[in-house]
């Protein structure tokens, strides 16, 4: 007969604490499992962001590389539409050739001046180009030019017998005593270029793609770009007239003619070319974007400026020094200017609060900063020629009528 041998199991006390050990060592080695499936999930996000961050400082580094600083575009905005707002809103693309005439002195005219006496000397920009000897006969050919009219290329920022006496460290491109109650600086919030042709310009700046202000609260921004292509209107051979390319969505020009100062637009229906000035810039298809534009939410489908960022990531601050802050080759005679033009960017950049919902925890921003030098060299040419032939006194003072 076989006998059977009672084998001793585990007590219930054994089953209690070994359940109980069981269980802690699984918590914790669930803590552990998450926390590093988040660390790693936070060290990914955050090489993504570096990376978003890297790939915009490229480029913002190759736009400058191929073309240089707008300093007609950075006076128009910060001196000429500060100074006297001919609409309710600040728009790009207009006034070219005003901060360039502050480095000509056009001479004497034989037209009135302001004191109307015929043969006084005319401050820049009260007149430009070479006054024909029948100033008052449309139809007769010029035979006699009035070669004390021709203007003067000083090099010096403002121009030569000012009624103010201001000296060269009295206006730059952002700053002019006379006419601006801005700050003179250098750090603009706003980056402005223009190609090597004087023909199309590109507007980069912070664009908002949540309502609100940008670094305020929950609100989100973006990296805006906007580009624009120059025309010569009145057939001078210098570039007028800019207008928003076609993919981009901005505001009917002829909607704001009175922020248009030329003669042949302000006067096309006297000189027959068109019906009105609005009329003429529908006909012309002249489209503007507004600076308006960027502290409003994006909408594909409205909005101007085109964001360049990645969605997850947010813009949190973004600033551009321009040096030397008046064209080195329209002020020649300005030695603290003898330098090629350079950008420095500073940019904040971290986690869109739009996404943080898919990132738990908390991520530190990001600030790269990188200097950049401008890849134009050379003088690009935004003052009318200086042959452009006067011959009605109405015709002048147009630049100085933007003021």
């Amino acid at each position: 007969m076989q006998k059977f041998r009672h084998t001793k199991g585990f007590t219930l006390t054994e089953v209690l604490i070994a359940m109980s050990l069981f269980s802690v060592v699984s918590t914790i080695a669930a803590t552990v499992l998450v926390d590093v499936v988040q660390l790693q999930k936070k060290s990914s996000i955050q090489n993504e962001i570096y990376e978003d961050a890297r790939i915009l400082m490229q480029q913002l580094t190759n736009e400058i590389q191929s073309g240089t600083i707008d300093y007609e575009e950075y006076y128009s905005v910060n001196v000429v539409q500060q100074k006297n707002s001919l609409t309710d809103e600040i728009y790009y693309g207009i006034n070219y050739g005003v901060y360039s005439s502050r480095f000509f002195d056009p001479g004497k005219s034989i037209f009135p001046n302001a004191n109307n006496i015929p043969g006084n000397p005319v401050n820049n920009p009260d007149d430009l180009g070479i006054e024909c000897s029948y100033p008052a006969d449309d139809k007769k050919t010029c035979e006699i030019y009035f070669s004390d009219s021709t203007d003067l290329n000083t090099g010096q920022n403002p121009y030569k017998n000012n009624p103010d006496l201001l000296t060269a460290t009295d206006a730059n491109a952002v700053y002019d005593r006379g006419l601006s109650a801005g700050v003179n600086n250098n750090v603009v919030p706003e980056l402005y270029l223009i190609d090597s042709s004087g023909t199309h310009k590109t507007i980069i700046a912070k664009k908002n793609m949540t309502s609100g202000k940008c670094g305020v609260g929950d609100t989100d921004c973006a990296i805006g770009m906007m580009r624009m292509t120059g025309q010569d209107m009145d057939q001078n051979g210098i570039t007028d007239v800019f207008s928003c390319d076609s993919d981009y969505k901005c505001t009917a020009a002829w909607d704001v003619p009175a922020a248009f100062q030329y003669p042949f637009i302000k006067k096309c229906a006297a000189l027959l070319t068109c019906d009105s000035p609005a009329k003429y810039l529908e006909n012309n298809k002249i489209h503007l974007p507004r600076q308006a534009d960027l502290v409003i939410a994006f909408d594909p489908n409205e909005s101007q400026f085109v964001p360049i960022t990645p969605r997850r990531a947010n813009i949190k601050s973004l600033n551009f020094t321009i040096n030397p802050l008046d064209d080195p080759y329209k002020a020649y005679a300005e030695s603290a200017m003898q330098t090629q033009p350079t950008v420095t960017i500073s940019m904040t950049i971290g986690l869109a609060n739009s996404a943080k919902s898919e990132y738990p925890g908390t991520f530190p921003d990001i600030t790269l900063q990188t200097t950049v030098t401008a890849g134009v060299i050379g003088k690009i040419d935004s003052y009318p020629p200086v042959n452009d032939i006067l011959r009605k006194s109405d015709d002048l003072g147009w630049i100085n009528g933007v003021f």
